[in-house]
């Protein structure tokens, strides 16, 4: 990785793209995803230059703040921000996009290998031919058993239903976006984003590129379904009231059941019915009234939970915590407009 950093020292640099690259334990893939950058912009017969990098470590227990550190001090035209703990993959691209030099073209991608770097120079193209944002919609994930991409195919699908705007199917944080789009996401002040939501309510003009996700180069993702559930609950809580307004459907549907139930036992009882052989009004009732009042239960207190997690979301955007603590920074930052969250 040396010789091949000290190598590129005489090509020109240019702030014309910038990469942001949350970093959280990829001590395996960070200087193989920087040569891959650095040699697809540096054969680009329009850029031809190579990147300012912008990484921003969450919190990484593992040797990636060393790599970091290597690839600045070596490469040039790079810098850090390194998060107090781990916030987590959303606060670490916000932090990005608030610190990216201004009038920059902005791409964020994860730092494992499964955004292909070519990929991000089509992106960039699509976003200096006109775009305000180009993002990359999976057609196909390499290296994912079948029960992660099913819950992945039913999470987009389901928040694309809820949702009360129209967010793109199978389209993650890989994106471009144009200087006057990042001016407008760095003013934003959300406690849980969901940014790929954010990025589809701005607007804009805005165009999806296919690709194919492959594998990472090395280890193991940083995101569990613990951590999967929680993006996909921010994402559907931060854009649909559905849930909310569901409770009103299930209550109306409970009391019309309760209703039927009612009329139905009633009747059977006052007009001596039979059913196969038996009277309705020798059948007891309890097992049918546990049921009930189970089933009832059940349903109030999940409702309940839907409340307590907007009312909770409520409350934490009171509290006016920054998203983020920036314990350090590397390099010669370029800094943009922030957030404030240092």
């Amino acid at each position: 990785m040396k010789e091949f950093i000290m190598s590129i020292k005489q090509i020109s640099y240019c702030d014309k793209v910038t990469i942001v690259l949350p970093v959280h334990n990829e001590e395996a893939n960070l200087l193989r995803l920087i040569q891959e950058i650095d040699a697809c912009f540096q054969s680009d017969a329009e850029i031809r230059t190579l990147p300012y990098l912008l990484f921003v470590d969450d919190g990484s227990s593992d040797g990636s703040l060393e790599c970091i550190r290597t690839a600045i001090s070596e490469r040039g035209h790079a810098s850090c921000l390194r998060f107090s703990r781990n916030f987590g993959h959303q606060a670490a691209v916000m932090a990005g996009i608030s610190y990216a030099p201004e009038n920059s073209i902005v791409v964020v991608m994860d730092s494992d290998g499964q955004d292909p770097p070519i990929i991000a120079l089509d992106l960039v193209h699509h976003v200096m031919n006109g775009a305000d944002v180009a993002y990359g919609v999976r057609w196909r994930r390499e290296g994912r058993n079948w029960i992660k991409r099913f819950a992945y195919w039913s999470f987009y699908r389901l928040l694309s239903s809820l949702s009360i705007i129209k967010i793109p199917l199978d389209a993650g944080d890989f994106c471009a976006y144009s200087p006057r789009t990042i001016k407008i996401l760095s003013q934003l002040k959300e406690k849980h984003p969901y940014i790929r939501g954010l990025r589809a309510w701005i607007g804009l003009n805005q165009v999806g590129v296919p690709y194919k996700r492959p594998e990472r180069y090395a280890g193991q993702a940083s995101y569990n379904f613990r951590g999967l559930f929680k993006l996909a609950f921010d994402g559907i809580l931060s854009f649909s009231v559905k849930p909310l307004r569901l409770s009103i459907a299930l209550g109306f549907i409970t009391f019309f059941i309760c209703l039927f139930l009612g009329v139905f036992y009633l009747t059977a009882y006052f007009y001596d019915w039979h059913f196969s052989g038996l009277r309705m009004r020798d059948i007891p009732g309890f097992t049918t009234l546990i049921l009930m009042i189970l089933a009832t239960s059940s349903l109030q207190m999940l409702m309940l939970g839907v409340i307590g997690e907007y009312l909770g979301r409520l409350f934490e955007e009171s509290k006016g915590r920054p998203l983020f603590i920036i314990a350090e920074t590397l390099g010669n930052l370029n800094r943009g407009k922030s957030q404030g969250n240092d």
